[in-house]
């Protein structure tokens, strides 16, 4: 029975070394087909001194072999090991690759990486290789292209004193995390450019890693956009596709006892929370003021507020994948022109007072109190769209009864707290006729219903974009 077994095992292996050994073998020059004639990586940080830090995107093409016999091919890195880029073929790394077997009329994968080297460059500069393909004598080459932009690096930067950024000539690029010390002030001057990469975290002493945000203000931060010029935050992704994905980094936070924190003409975007902000300071100031900036393509919240006192001022924020405000466990919360808008079903203007346990039974309360005049805040979807709600205790020992929205355009199936100049409406054929929300362009088209329905005793004369408002002005952040 053994014998019968071992047999035609014997004879298939016999049968396919056969095959192998006769398979014919291309002997005269060979062509080979490339799905891409050049890999072209578009602009990439040059290497952060003593790192590897940032490495390139992973790209690839297909290597085919058309032909009916298996080709044995050779594939060289012509910059060789002082070539920023790295390759690897079906599976192996290498700069200098021999034999290479491919299948008749099959194909192979290769893989491209790049670690550019600083260039004391103020712009991008293309960083240039090949690889070359030899079938038989016959020669071809593959082009790799990469542009290596310079940046300045703050990789774990504590700023202690009083410190101001002001150098436009390269961008700034958060490394893990950058922090502002209690006492501390950071200033950021007009046209700033900072990029942030995606894990941030803090290692206790045990080795355990605490996530935290890209930008940590114990201090003050100061943040000096002007219109021409806004301070812009986002994830280091520089590829197209990631131009407006959400999630790329971890936003700025500012912490207990941080007061008197401005943020003016920013954008902040693709974070996984644009602004977290904890706790009423102790001397009774804001916490942050935003004004005229935009926050958008948040994969959570856009502005998270935890027992906060917060102004925000001609501030759009939208495309947040949880709220585009969260007001959590009370605080002191004004928005005044704002444009909010959001892609959900649910609530996305969230205020609360009220921490609950596992069982959702009430354990504590906090006061509350939040303001919003002449700010548009609107969804899409269908009907029973609710974009504001509550989880509140009204009692007037935790919740301010001036609470509410005043002269606002409000999309709500069920009634909110408002006056009479607010416009309440679940009709979506009603909206306020954003030029295009969907591409966070929340500018009023011609005919929106939220024109000249804003109070004018505000005191802001102009909009996001510095546009004089008239003696009757629009809801929302921009002036039509």
């Amino acid at each position: 029975m053994l014998f019968k077994g071992i047999i035609p095992l014997l004879l298939f292996v016999c049968i396919f070394s056969a095959c192998r050994k006769d398979q014919a073998i291309l002997k005269q020059p060979g062509t080979l087909q490339f799905s891409e004639d050049t890999v072209y990586f578009d602009t990439v940080f040059t290497r952060l001194p003593g790192s590897q830090y940032p490495r390139s995107v992973n790209k690839r093409f297909m290597i085919r072999n058309p032909y009916k016999e298996t080709v044995n091919i050779n594939a060289r890195l012509m910059g060789g090991s002082n070539s920023v880029y790295r390759i690897n073929i079906d599976g192996r790394s290498a700069i200098d690759f021999k034999a290479v077997e491919i299948l008749p009329e099959d194909s192979a994968w290769v893989f491209v990486e790049a670690t550019l080297e600083p260039n004391s460059l103020t712009q991008p500069a293309l960083v240039r290789d090949s690889i070359q393909f030899e079938t038989n004598g016959n020669i071809q080459y593959i082009q790799l292209a990469a542009y290596g932009w310079d940046a300045y690096y703050l990789k774990d930067t504590v700023f202690t004193g009083n410190t101001s950024l002001l150098l436009t000539d390269k961008p700034y690029v958060i490394v893990n995390a950058a922090y502002v010390d209690s006492g501390a002030t950071l200033n950021i001057g007009p046209g700033l450019h900072f990029y942030s990469t995606p894990n941030s975290g803090f290692t206790r002493s045990n080795g355990e890693i605490i996530e935290v945000s890209a930008l940590n203000v114990f201090g003050t931060l100061k943040v000096n956009g002007n219109k021409s010029n806004p301070v812009i935050f986002e994830g280091d992704r520089l590829d197209n596709n990631y131009a407006d994905v959400p999630g790329q980094w971890r936003g700025i936070h500012f912490f207990r006892f941080s007061v008197n924190n401005e943020i003016k003409h920013a954008v902040i975007k693709n974070a996984t929370r644009g602004v977290w902000v904890d706790s009423l300071p102790q001397s009774g100031q804001y916490t942050l003021v935003i004004r005229n900036s935009i926050i958008k393509n948040i994969s959570g919240y856009g502005i998270l507020g935890l027992t906060a006192k917060l102004r925000v001022e001609n501030t759009v924020i939208s495309n947040c994948g949880a709220n585009t405000v969260l007001m959590y466990y009370g605080g002191h919360y004004e928005f005044l022109h704002c444009s909010l808008h959001s892609n959900t079903r649910d609530p996305h203007v969230l205020a609360n007072n009220l921490l609950r346990n596992d069982n959702k039974q009430i354990i504590r309360r906090y006061k509350l109190q939040y303001l919003f005049f002449n700010s548009i805040i609107w969804a899409n979807g269908g009907k029973d769209v609710n974009t504001v709600g509550e989880d509140i205790d009204p009692n007037p020992s935790w919740f301010n009864d001036t609470s509410g929205y005043s002269y606002c355009y409000v999309r709500s199936k069920d009634p909110i707290r408002r006056d009479a100049g607010t416009i309440v409406t679940d009709d979506a054929t009603k909206s306020p006729k954003f030029i295009d929300a969907g591409k966070n362009n929340l500018k009023l088209g011609a005919g929106s219903p939220a024109k000249d329905k804003g109070r004018n005793d505000l005191g802001i004369t102009q909009d996001l974009e510095e546009k004089s408002r008239d003696s009757q002005p629009d809801m929302g952040a921009y002036e039509l």
